[in-house]
């Protein structure tokens, strides 16, 4: 049995302080029946192909959140959390601090437990790094290399869990305003580490999936019981999804990530769908009274409009800024239509749209199927 353990940094954050897990195993089985190894990943990394078998080797995988005690980079206290999972001095510090940890604000840890054969791959030291015949007696075996094929598929499956995890989160805690959080530059950051008894190797990982801002409230998880309906459909190709990850990735948030949230809205829609439609039918499908209709109606049509003014009048947007008023506008736009995004996965998870064998889009099929007596039913 081996261990591999993920560090990296989280801006997920606890209104009491405390640190947070979070077990996946059970999921194992479900993506195991729904054949999780045929689907793309809705990622540019970490997207090595697996199979069935590099699936069932993992027996557990949890993640961990240390949102108590920020690791405090000229504290080193950082190191803390890292102690807690690893024993630090059998590595080399030049290479814990190569990962970027000490800049992490909060930490989260995915343990992963996974049976394997192969050899734990050889760490070499600073000065036998710099030895070619020492790198490739050692370093190059093909053990080495078999070992590390076998390591990018097990790192691509918990990848494939840490979206499925942060998927679940947007659709738990509807966010408002997080400005403050945004980024004026991407933030890779990470190390993996793999054990097996007293063998340890280590390896740069850096990754920004954990580096969304959320507020994790306790009364309001319902994060189990979300997981335990969308990974029924995890397995299958949604673009909305895509795009929706894209969008929310990383905490360098630009007018870029807009756009792409517009093409979420769009990815709902059938081909050709235009604009207009979309500002009526979403409405239709989501509003609870009158106000709520008319509030979404005119988030949705200005985004349009702040669309087509960024991509066909090439205007940008500085979301830092907060002086700007046009900025704070597109600001607040962007965690409207976010919401009303999340509100649409609702709306398809409640209606049992995913469960169908294609993915269904919203057209005058779907609209006449839901309203069949039309709006005029009590005139009749």
């Amino acid at each position: 049995m081996k261990k591999l353990v993920w560090f990296t940094h989280t801006n997920i954050s606890s209104k009491v302080g405390a640190d947070l897990t979070f077990d996946l195993t059970e999921f194992l089985e479900v993506f195991i029946e729904n054949e999780l190894w045929n689907k793309k990943p809705y990622r540019t990394e970490y997207k090595e192909q697996f199979s069935k078998d590099d699936l069932e080797r993992i027996t557990s995988i949890k993640i961990n959140i240390h949102t108590n005690n920020a690791p405090y980079s000229n504290l080193h206290s950082y190191e803390n959390v890292l102690n807690k999972y690893i024993d630090l001095e059998k590595f080399e510090q030049t290479k814990i601090l190569s990962s970027g940890i000490s800049e992490a604000s909060k930490i989260a840890v995915i343990v992963v437990d996974f049976n394997s054969s192969n050899k734990v791959i050889d760490n070499l030291t600073y000065n036998e790094e710099k030895d070619i015949e020492t790198v490739s007696d050692k370093k190059l075996s093909e053990e080495n290399h078999t070992s590390w094929l076998e390591l990018n598929k097990i790192k691509s499956i918990i990848s494939e869990f840490i979206q499925f995890y942060v998927f679940n989160l947007h659709l738990n805690f509807l966010t408002h305003d997080y400005q403050f959080s945004f980024s004026d530059k991407p933030d890779l950051i990470g190390f993996t580490t793999v054990s097996d008894n007293e063998n340890q190797y280590y390896e740069t990982d850096k990754i920004d999936f954990f580096a969304h801002y959320f507020l994790y409230e306790q009364e309001q998880d319902k994060l189990i019981d979300l997981m335990r309906v969308t990974s029924k459909f995890w397995h299958k190709e949604i673009p909305s999804i895509h795009f929706f990850l894209d969008a929310l990735k990383g905490n360098n948030v630009t007018s870029t990530n807009f756009i792409k949230l517009v093409f979420t809205i769009e990815s709902f829609f059938s081909k050709s769908s235009s604009n207009d439609f979309m500002s009526l039918t979403i409405p239709l499908l989501l509003s609870k009274n009158i106000n709520e209709s008319k509030s979404y109606r005119e988030t949705l049509k200005t985004s349009f409009a702040k669309r087509n003014e960024i991509v066909h009048g090439n205007k940008m947007y500085d979301f830092r800024n907060y002086s700007d008023k046009e900025s704070k506008t597109l600001v607040s736009l962007f965690f409207e239509l976010k919401n009303i995004i999340t509100h649409l996965f609702y709306f398809y998870i409640n209606k049992n749209l995913y469960h169908s064998k294609q993915n269904e889009k919203i057209n005058h099929e779907m609209i006449f199927r839901f309203l069949p007596n039309g709006i005029n039913e009590n005139q009749r």
